[in-house]
């Protein structure tokens, strides 16, 4: 990507497999009022946490992904999966639990339902903590991510140590949250909710009297955080910053599936984040690394070539270029 330079990202969450069946719909089975979906095909594609570690490799940087190893069939996959992404892996401890799978079957470019194959991390692996905590001392990275999904990986043992550990060595540490978690992410550098978790986060929805650049400040203070990133879904961002608040647009021409789109979201704004970019222009970035997955079905990545075409990425290459000095490059206006 423009002669960049590449940075190191970390990340700490809950993974899991996203599984797609494609086929065709033409009659409703007799058996019920639903309808027979003819497969033509199905994929296999990382999810969860995985996918932000997918997405962070295909940008063209160092994705370390921290988490227990699973030991099932679908586990296998999903190494398999990342190995072609480039994604290093770190599994300091094994799980007897199935890995998590979430399969979605498609119709006409339409998904007709979802089956989620869920397993929650408890008590019952009391050393977890420890054993994922153990790699932090070791740990060479440029930026950490919390990627919780809420199955038990990013507890609060872990992201209290983790945002602790990312403080003493000045280390943004980004947080894709999850709301019933929101008192274990005090201090962390910044958090990426969508819409709707903000509006949980924070305990009301969202009007012409409380906006959604209100509330991000809101959480922003509250939480001790640099900042506070809002996605907005087809209306763009805010960000709320220490300095600024600021909205930006959408990108996409024609959002096709959102699945996952958080999940590049958190990975741009941390790849910028780990160059050391201004919080402005990692929005910038993730807006249009947004707009260019929500093109695409399903769980995807975008890809330097993909980023490269578009008009947007004039106003962004000086910043990611290796040889400009940060304090060179021009102001987004």
């Amino acid at each position: 990507m423009v002669k960049a330079k590449r940075c190191k990202v970390a990340i700490i969450g809950d993974v899991m497999i996203d599984h797609y069946i494609i086929g065709r719909a033409s009659r409703l089975s007799p058996e019920a009022p639903v309808p027979v979906v003819e497969v033509v095909e199905e994929e296999y594609r990382p999810g969860g946490a995985a996918n932000v570690a997918a997405n962070v490799a295909a940008l063209g940087h160092d994705a370390l992904l921290i988490t227990p190893k699973g030991a099932d069939a679908y586990w296998s996959m999903l190494e398999s999966l990342l190995g072609r992404f480039n994604v290093n892996m770190c599994t300091p401890l094994a799980l007897d639990i199935p890995t998590i799978r979430k399969t979605r079957i498609l119709a006409r470019s339409q998904q007709i339902v979802r089956v989620d194959w869920d397993s929650y991390v408890d008590d019952r692996y009391c050393d977890i903590s420890s054993k994922l905590l153990s790699v932090l001392p070791s740990l060479d990275a440029d930026v950490l991510v919390l990627s919780d999904y809420a199955k038990g990986i990013v507890s609060e043992t872990i992201a209290k140590t983790c945002i602790k550990w990312a403080i003493e060595r000045g280390i943004p540490i980004i947080v894709d949250p999850k709301p019933q978690h929101k008192e274990r992410y005090v201090g962390a550098t910044a958090m990426t909710p969508n819409k709707a978790e903000a509006e949980l986060l924070l305990g009301r929805k969202f009007d012409e009297r409380f906006t959604p650049g209100d509330g991000a400040r809101m959480l922003r203070e509250t939480l001790a955080m640099e900042a506070v990133i809002v996605t907005l879904g087809d209306e763009g961002m805010v960000l709320a910053s220490r300095d600024e608040t600021i909205y930006f647009s959408a990108r996409a021409r024609e959002v096709y599936d959102v699945s996952g789109a958080g999940d590049t979201v958190v990975a741009s704004v941390a790849v910028a984040r780990g160059l050391g970019l201004p919080w402005r222009v990692a929005c910038e970035f993730a807006t249009l690394t947004a707009g260019l997955v929500v093109q695409k079905m399903g769980t995807a990545v975008v890809t330097p070539e993909e980023v490269e075409a578009t008009p947007e990425w004039q106003r962004l290459k000086a910043y990611f270029a290796a040889d400009v000095d940060l304090a060179d490059k021009p102001k987004l206006t």
